[in-house]
This record gives C-alpha cells, structure tokens and sequence, in this order.
C-alpha cells in the first residue's frame, strides 16, 4: 500500500499543522507572557520540530496572530476597470488582499494580544506592505491591458505609475486603520472603507 498522500489528504494535514502552531503560539502568549513564547515552546506545544515551525511561520509573532502570506484573488484583481474610479477600485483590492492575511482566527484574542504588546501591531503594518506590492502588480496587468495607459504617463514606467497608484489608494486604506475606532483585530471591510474613500474623492475634486 502507498504511504503517499493524496493532494487533499496533505493539504489539510498542513491546514492542522497550521492552526496547531498558531493556537499553541497564541496561548502561550497569553497565559505566559510574549516573551516566554518562544519558537522552541510553540513547536513543543504543538507536538514538532523548530525546524517545521518555519515552514509555516518566519516569526513567533507571525504564529501569535496567526498572519499569513496574503494572496491576490485573481476574481478581485479582475474587478480593477480603470478610471474614473482605479483609485477607489485599487483601494478595494487592498482591502480584500489584507484581510486574506488574518484569515479565520479568535479575533477577540488577537485583539486582547495587540492591547497587551502593541510592538505586535507593526507585525500588521509589515503585511499591509506585502498586500500593496501584490496589488502593484495587479494594476501594472490592469494598465497593460488599457490602451489609454500604454506606456504609463510621460516621462514614468508603467511599474512606477503603478506604485504611484496604489500609494494615493492606500492613503483611505491607512486613514482608516489609524481611526480611534478601528480594529486591528479583525481589520478593514469594504464598507468600513466606503466614508474615507469619498473624502479622498471630496479633496480630489476640491483641490484639482
């Protein structure tokens, strides 16, 4: 009989690995402090090695939290048409990649961890970073495939152009994450998002 596992079979023995890491990490932050948290006492806990511990985290801080690598639904890139409305469009798209980095975890824990060690909260920062280079790239496919953007504007690459883009995108996207009021916890929905986009619009027809 084979001992190889089927794609499903393995894909979810790594789903379980994952959570069990996480879980473990997250407890031990919280019954025993951060610092006692350690890769070592998170592999222990969660029955395997160190060395496995990093196949699926780079950080102790990243298992704490439970953050992973965000991804780009190719269904949500998609949806970047061009103007009039890329920037609030691009802003959408950075919202969906973010929330694809918290995934499904205990959000009133995470949010209890991030009050207890606020160092934790530049761990979000780090993935909002990664969420704006996936979203780079999708506008730099959406202005190739718009004949009016060919060669990006006079004087910049299409890759500059895009990164130019998704700064002014993000500037709703980081107005709203530093709101009193906001949740690092479960972080930005579209709707949350909806007020700051069109105070970006506002300035933008006031100020043009």
């Amino acid at each position: 009989m084979s001992n190889v596992l089927s794609p499903g079979l393995r894909e979810r023995r790594k789903a379980e690995t994952w959570s069990a890491l996480h879980e473990a990490a997250a407890s031990l932050a919280q019954q025993r402090g951060l610092d006692q948290a350690t890769v070592e006492a998170i592999a222990d806990s969660a029955g395997v090695s160190a060395r496995t511990f990093f196949n699926y985290f780079p950080s102790k801080e990243d298992a704490v939290l439970g953050l992973r690598e965000p991804v780009l639904d190719p269904d949500e890139s998609a949806k970047l048409t061009g103007a009039p409305d890329l920037l609030a469009q691009v802003s959408l798209l950075l919202v969906a990649v973010g929330r694809s980095a918290i995934g499904d975890t205990d959000a009133a824990r995470r949010r209890e961890l991030l009050h207890r060690y606020p160092n934790l909260f530049q761990k979000h920062m780090e993935y909002i970073a990664k969420a704006e280079a996936l979203a780079c790239q999708a506008v730099v496919d959406a202005l190739a495939n718009d004949p009016s953007w060919s060669g990006g504007t006079e004087g910049f690459s299409p890759g500059e152009t895009a990164r130019m883009i998704v700064m002014l995108a993000s500037v709703p996207v980081r107005f709203r994450a530093k709101s009193p009021d906001f949740d690092p916890a479960t972080g930005l929905t579209p709707e949350d998002l909806a007020p700051a986009v069109a105070l970006l619009h506002h300035l933008q027809r006031k100020f043009s």
